[in-house]
């Protein structure tokens, strides 16, 4: 979710599954003032509300600006496919490499921390908060 997209969101209901945990911290003054701002700004809103979408906005802004580097290689028999699905098409094989680099790492222990969370609320088998990105060494030479 974008900031910019934040008023929009704040005007319609909200659907949002909880974690069974609470969090508790403490803010500096300033942000608390800005935070209780907005809960006056849009009242149908739970302050909860309004700081977990400011959160998810900052968080997805700040995962698609972390580094990129090429990662793991994909194990042979995942190559073996994307091979063949190439050559099906008649398109050049490039190896593909996992997402490595800050970014990689943040949507792998992402998804580690989401399938625990949302195994605590009984849901055995989430699908990813982040589905595998796949690289090639091309995009890394420019």
């Amino acid at each position: 979710m974008k900031a910019s997209n934040l008023h929009d969101a704040w005007a319609s209901p909200d659907n949002t599954r909880l974690t069974p945990k609470q969090f508790s911290f403490r803010l500096p003054i300033h942000v608390a003032a800005k935070i209780a701002a907005l809960c006056e700004m849009y009242p149908q809103k739970s302050r909860t509300q309004i700081i977990a979408d400011l959160l998810t906005s900052a968080l997805d802004e700040l995962e698609q600006n972390l580094p990129e580097a090429i990662g793991h290689p994909l194990p042979p028999e995942e190559e073996h496919h994307e091979r063949f699905v190439a050559e099906h098409l008649g398109e050049a094989y490039e190896p593909l490499f996992y997402l490595g680099g800050p970014r990689g790492t943040f949507r792998s222990l992402a998804n580690k921390h989401f399938f625990e969370l949302e195994g605590e609320l009984g849901n055995e088998k989430p699908e990813p908060l982040f589905k595998d990105q796949y690289v090639t060494e091309q995009q890394f030479k420019k």
